[in-house]
């Protein structure tokens, strides 16, 4: 499977910048009701040590985000996320061939607080845990992300 990389808009210091960044949609599901589905537009982050997804998704979803296990997320820079670790279905979707679905639960952190309002586009990051443990990722800059199961 092949995903584009996305071309993202934003205005750092009020000064338009156009940047070409490995972000991608795949479907996530609460596994109590896999037959809801909803496409977070996530970065794919070979640093993130687990996916992290926007709790509106995940209170979307019918999950108690408060219910999981807490968990503080510390970034470059020393940046913290607070959130809490929950199970998640991730459905992953060849967009070229709809028949071609790789879909598998893992685990997510939804987050305490919603997304920063600085890249609105961006819902998710997929990380090690939810993300490259499951698959082969090869990043072709600037033209796609190419997904495969272990299994291919």
């Amino acid at each position: 499977m092949e995903f584009p990389y996305c071309k993202i808009l934003d205005f750092p210091k009020h000064q338009k910048r156009t940047r070409v960044l490995p972000w991608i949609r795949i479907g996530i599901f609460n596994p109590n009701n896999p037959s809801k589905v909803i496409y977070p537009l996530g970065l794919v982050d070979s640093g993130a040590d687990i996916s992290i997804v926007d709790r509106e998704f995940g209170e979307e979803l019918g999950y108690e985000i408060a219910r999981g296990k807490p968990e503080t997320l510390i970034g470059m820079g020393g940046g913290k996320t607070d959130g809490f670790i929950h199970e998640l279905g991730y459905l992953i979707e060849n967009p070229d061939n709809p028949k071609d679905v790789f879909k598998y639960k893992d685990y997510v952190v939804f987050t305490k607080n919603n997304f920063p309002a600085t890249m609105p586009q961006q819902t998710a990051i997929y990380g090690t845990v939810g993300f490259f443990r499951h698959l082969i990722v090869t990043f072709v800059y600037p033209v796609g992300i190419q997904v495969q199961t272990s299994t291919s």
